[in-house]
């Protein structure tokens, strides 16, 4: 009885969307992780997330990958007086205790040779690999905007 009770509190915690993101074995959580719905005729979209790091380490998103997807490669936007530029970026430093955002406008994953498109409802599986703690698996919902927390 009890293990079904703490069963059903789990998954109303979950269903509330107030369960906390798993940590994985290397100490970093991701949360709000979500990617754009692929416009019709493109073969792009982009990853968004928040990475913690929840170690005395610092670590660094090294690379991405997605059996959806030919490629997925690190980006960021940034301005350059009046023009804004994308360009792929190195690794993405994670502080020890800290948080990096991947977020529209700014630090990205870019998928390209996306086949078939994006559609929002779906799920998008992803890998980032770490230099510390290794491959950590990810889940991204697709949608047409952040989803609200």
């Amino acid at each position: 009885m009890k293990t079904m009770l703490a069963g059903l509190m789990l998954f109303a915690l979950a269903a509330c969307g107030q369960a906390a993101a798993p940590t994985h074995p290397g100490g970093l959580r991701i949360e709000a992780a979500w990617a754009s719905q692929t416009p019709g005729g493109v073969d792009v979209s982009a990853g968004y997330m928040t990475i913690v790091n929840d170690t005395d380490t610092s670590d660094r998103l090294m690379s991405a990958a997605s059996p959806r997807a030919t490629s997925v490669s690190l980006h960021e936007l940034s301005m350059d007086g009046p023009v804004m530029q994308m360009r792929m970026s190195g690794p993405i430093a994670i502080p020890a205790h800290g948080r990096v955002t991947l977020a529209p406008g700014g630090t990205h994953l870019m998928f390209t040779g996306v086949e078939p498109p994006f559609t929002e409802g779906e799920t998008i599986q992803a890998q980032l690999t770490f230099e510390h703690a290794g491959v950590v698996r990810v889940q991204l919902p697709v949608s047409r905007s952040a989803p609200a927390h």
